[in-house]
């Protein structure tokens, strides 16, 4: 059974046969849905930023990249830490 990545993602691997400096160190495909990349088309920048995060795995014994494709993230407003909730003393249960 081969690997199928879930939709806007996939898997970056090193070569099996890299012979030249030239060659890529890591390679592999992406999965994206057709709705993110008529998202990404749709808006008015040119070039298109794309957000990509990648997680070390080991697949069938072999250390790959799993990567999520996305837009990049925008905070709708700064980010606020919340504070955490004062607790009486006596309300620990230890």
């Amino acid at each position: 059974m081969s690997y199928i990545p879930r939709p806007n993602s996939g898997t970056l691997w090193p070569p099996e046969n890299k012979t030249l400096d030239s060659q890529p160190d890591i390679k592999g495909n992406v999965m994206i849905e057709k709705s993110l990349l008529q998202a990404l088309i749709n808006k008015s920048e040119d070039p298109v930023k794309v957000s990509i995060s990648c997680w070390k795995r080991k697949f069938k014994g072999m250390d790959c990249l799993y990567t999520i494709v996305s837009e990049p993230f925008k905070a709708s407003e700064p980010y606020a830490k919340p504070k955490d909730p004062e607790v009486p003393d006596e309300d620990v249960p230890f």
